[in-house]
């Protein structure tokens, strides 16, 4: 597989700080097509359908189909998101500098932490910039895609040790919509933000201030969701 070059770019792309977009159809279940071993269900972002987005950092996208999704272990909430890609992975140090800047260093293949939500989504905006599509093709993943990949037997695995940023403003319904659930509307960037993945429980959700850079025993990360839309 051929690895794109990194190109700077002089110019600072803008960051349109707004909640993000969903799109659906998935279940909760455990007999998902998807593996963890990135075959059928993974694409680089060299080798991606859309011969463009040749840009790459070596991120692994896992796949997730259309379906229906009954969401939670107490209730049958059913919701639907259209299919997309996710990063198997959380972003790695090296990953982030290669689109942020920055000098690689030892280590830099852990996942980057003490970014706060709006360099996340600046991330997210660079990203989509340089792989050639459109600003919001790249975007953090709502709660809903989310919980809908690391469901046990769910696509990947989430890693304990960290938190997550999602795209979604807080709110005490979750979902709050049955079709692609993106957090509350008229969502505005300074509005606490929902943080999954080190709690035991899978719908554990905390409302975090979007200026946060890390929480204290376990630090905020963030993977990333490309709508499978923009590939067409």
């Amino acid at each position: 597989m051929s690895v794109a070059k990194f190109f700077v770019f002089p110019a600072v792309f803008a960051v349109f700080l707004a909640c993000g977009e969903v799109d659906g159809g998935l279940e909760y279940k455990s007999n998902s097509s998807g593996s963890q071993n990135c075959t059928e269900n993974c694409f680089s972002s060299s080798s991606s359908a859309n011969s463009s987005s040749s840009f790459d950092i070596g991120l692994d996208w896992v796949s997730a189909p259309n379906e229906s999704v009954v969401h939670g272990t107490t209730g049958a909430i059913k919701i639907t998101l259209d299919a997309y890609y996710i990063s198997k992975n959380l972003i790695t140090q090296k990953q982030y500098k290669a689109v942020m800047g920055g000098k690689v260093e030892q280590k830099d293949s852990l996942p980057i932490e003490g970014v706060n939500w709006f360099k996340a989504v600046e991330f997210c905006k660079k990203l989509s910039r340089l792989m050639n599509l459109d600003s919001n093709a790249v975007k953090l993943p709502t709660e809903a895609e989310w919980e809908y990949v690391v469901f046990p037997g769910g696509l990947i695995k989430r890693n304990y040790d960290y938190w997550e940023w999602t795209n979604d403003c807080y709110d005490s319904i979750f979902p709050y919509e049955p079709n692609n659930p993106s957090g509350p509307p008229n969502c505005l960037p300074n509005e606490p933000k929902v943080r999954k993945g080190a709690a035991s429980n899978i719908e554990d959700r905390r409302s975090t201030d979007p200026n946060l850079e890390n929480i204290s025993m376990s630090p905020i990360s963030f993977r990333v969701v490309l709508k499978k839309k923009f590939l067409n």
